[in-house]
């Protein structure tokens, strides 16, 4: 048998010499629904076995780009695998790159809803996720699994509804409900697949579930043109989401249970429990107010990102479309490398500095009239997913098992809260500045939160999530 060092990710992989004196490796890539996207890199890596083997080298054992940095268990791959489907699925019409993002200017020609409006609107929206600190906390209680397999059930449902909302009121009223389901199924899959892998691997696993939430957005962004055709072409974009649904009754049927939930649930879980420890209260409060001042500004930047590019630099929807795909291609390896290094080097490290960097690229992009906007913006996203797939771990890494769904539940509605001012802030200043000039000037709020965060918070890189959370105390350092 190969270790999993030596041939990442397969299982039952054996190094055999055949008749003719030559060795062939055999094995099976336990990667449910994303089998094919892995598959020639695993090939590559068998070859590379077979001519070290017949050359009488050494095996490989280096970690490849594509691997994790520590090998885990077929049923660990097995469950990330279903757990981004659920939320690749579920992405198209729901989360911060969904439908209402990516159809905003053309909801609101639908519509006939002004700037103003779709400032308070799309605050309103953010309301959802004040809900969900309701319904959030049934994940700590039921369990994860079956919290986000009936979530992801009525997502699919309820958001192709939407489509059909006769007026602008109904249309975002809808979106507040759909947004806090949403909420709760975002932060159920997250703290599971946290909960279900190992240290090392914590933040590249996120970012697998990022890229596939980002490639639901992409599907989104190409859905662009049909919700620009008018109110009907509005309502069949939304109508798409149904075709999720066959994928999403097939996924949840491979999700486990996490059993750290299992270790833990006889405790007392829900909303009181994040305020009865002191620990645990000034936990969800440093991490709040960081995200709090971080949306500040990445709200109103994602949710008046297409109105900027129609308004501003007077781009169509296939150009709109183009621009998205061009300057976001960049996050796609960014997303993995900063993954990869956070998980190795160090969520600050890797987080700080290219958060840093990124809001100055962002900034440029919002104030300036040329087509540098598009390598600023390229930039700019790209270095925003690499700092912020190595700082989002820390909600399920600095919370108790027992109350970790709740608090990030909590957590994320203190984002949103930052969301709504912002967008409020950003709408009102958008007609004596513009558009781009009223959101860059909220700017200096996620700086704020990255100095909170190099200041504030603990390294946990490769430590285990009793250790981080406080389930159980560190042991003392041996001198």
């Amino acid at each position: 048998m190969l270790p999993p060092e030596v041939l990442p990710l397969a299982a039952d992989a054996e190094l055999e010499r055949g008749a003719d004196g030559k060795h062939r490796v055999t094995y099976r890539l336990p990667i449910p629904y994303f089998r094919l996207l892995w598959a020639p890199f695993v090939r590559r890596r068998a070859r590379r076995i077979e001519a070290a083997a017949d050359a009488g080298a050494e095996l490989p054992r280096d970690t490849p780009w594509w691997a994790l940095p520590e090998p885990q268990s077929p049923d660990q791959t097995a469950a990330v695998a279903a757990i981004a489907l659920i939320a690749m699925a579920t992405g198209y019409a729901g989360g911060a790159g969904g439908l209402l993002t990516q159809t905003l200017p053309y909801a609101a020609k639908a519509y006939d809803a002004s700037d103003a409006a779709l400032g308070v609107g799309l605050a309103v929206v953010r309301v959802g996720v004040l809900l969900a600190l309701l319904v959030g906390p049934f994940a700590d209680r039921l369990g994860r699994r079956r919290f986000a397999a009936i979530a992801a059930t009525l997502h699919c449902v309820f958001a192709a509804a939407i489509g059909l909302a006769p007026t602008f009121d109904v249309y975002i009223g809808a979106h507040v409900l759909l947004r806090c389901l949403d909420a709760g199924l975002s932060v159920s899959l997250f703290v599971l697949a946290v909960e279900v892998v190992s240290a090392r691997n914590r933040t590249t696993v996120v970012s697998l579930l990022a890229l596939a939430s980002g490639a639901a957005g992409g599907l989104a962004v190409v859905s662009i043109p049909l919700a620009a055709a008018g109110r009907g072409g509005l309502a069949a974009s939304y109508g798409l989401q149904l075709l999720a649904l066959p994928l999403v009754l097939r996924a949840v049927r491979r999700l486990p249970e996490s059993q750290r939930f299992v270790a833990h649930e006889r405790e007392r879980h829900g909303l009181r429990e994040l305020v009865a420890a002191r620990d645990v209260r000034g936990r969800v409060a440093l991490l709040g107010g960081a995200v709090f001042l971080s949306s500040l500004f990445f709200a109103p930047l994602t949710d008046f990102y297409n109105r900027y590019l129609d308004r501003v630099h007077g781009l169509s929807p296939g150009e709109i479309v183009l621009f998205i795909v061009l300057t976001t291609a960049p996050a796609i390896p960014a997303l993995v490398i900063g993954a990869r290094y956070a998980d190795t080097r160090g969520r600050k490290r890797i987080g700080v500095p290219l958060g840093a960097v990124s809001v100055v690229a962002y900034v440029g992009f919002l104030t300036t009239g040329s087509v540098a906007i598009w390598p600023l913006a390229a930039i700019g996203n790209a270095l925003a997913s690499a700092a912020g797939v190595a700082l989002v771990v820390y909600g399920p890494e600095m919370l108790p098992t027992r109350v970790r769904a709740a608090g990030n539940n909590a957590v994320l509605a203190m984002s949103v809260t930052g969301s709504a001012v912002g967008l409020v802030v950003a709408g009102a200043l958008a007609d004596p500045l513009g558009i781009g000039h009223g959101v860059a000037v909220l700017a200096v709020f996620p700086l704020v939160t990255l100095a909170l965060v190099a200041l504030r918070f603990p390294e946990t890189a490769g430590r285990e999530l009793e250790e981080t959370s406080g389930d159980v105390p560190p042991l003392p350092l041996v001198r």
